[in-house]
C-alpha cells in the first residue's frame, strides 16, 4: 500500500465518478476509491460489503454512508491482523477522527439532515450526493495519510 501526495484528490474524483459513472452508492463509491487509490484492490467481495450502507443504511436516512464508506476503509487499512484479540486502537481512533472532522464540516452525519427535505432518488439529492461523496473520500484520504504516517508498521508515503 502506498499513499502519494495525490491521493486525497484521486480519492476524490475516483470517489465522484463511481457515484455518477458507475452508479455506486455512497459508501461504496468512497470504500472502493479509498481502497484503490493506495494501491489497494478492492473485489466484489469486498464491495459487497459496503453495499448496505447507502442511503444511511439502505435508505433508512441515517449514518451517511460516505462517511460508512470511509471509516470500512479506515477499518480495513488499520483494522485486526488476527481473528481474536483486541483491535488496533489506531483503527479506532481514526474512525472517531473521520466521524468528527465530517460532522464539524457538515454539523450532521444524518444523511436525512443532510439531504435538508431533498427526496431520495432526485437528481438534486443525487447531485448533493455525488459531491459529497468526493469532499469525503478526500477528507478522509487526508485522514488516513496522517494516521499512515505515524504508524510504527506504516503503508511507504512517496
Amino acid at each position: 500500500m502506498i499513499f502519494t501526495e495525490q491521493y486525497p484528490e484521486l480519492a476524490a474524483k475516483a470517489a465522484e465518478n463511481a457515484y455518477r459513472e458507475l452508479h455506486l452508492n455512497c459508501a461504496e463509491s468512497v470504500f472502493m476509491a479509498l481502497l484503490t487509490g493506495c494501491g489497494e484492490e478492492c473485489p466484489l467481495s469486498l464491495l459487497k460489503a459496503a453495499g448496505g450502507f447507502g442511503g444511511g443504511m439502505g435508505g433508512a436516512g441515517c449514518t451517511c454512508g460516505a462517511l460508512s464508506g470511509s471509516v470500512m476503509a479506515a477499518g480495513y487499512l488499520f483494522g485486526r491482523t488476527s481473528s481474536t484479540g483486541e483491535a488496533p486502537e489506531l483503527c479506532g481512533q481514526v474512525a472517531k477522527k473521520l466521524h468528527d472532522a465530517f460532522r464539524d464540516i457538515h454539523h450532521a452525519t444524518c444523511c436525512r439532515v443532510l439531504h435538508h427535505g431533498l427526496k431520495l432518488g432526485t437528481p438534486e439529492q443525487k447531485d448533493s450526493c455525488a459531491l459529497r461523496t468526493g469532499q469525503t473520500a478526500k477528507l478522509a484520504a487526508r485522514i488516513i495519510m496522517e494516521a499512515a504516517k505515524g504508524k510504527d508498521d506504516a503503508p511507504a508515503i512517496s
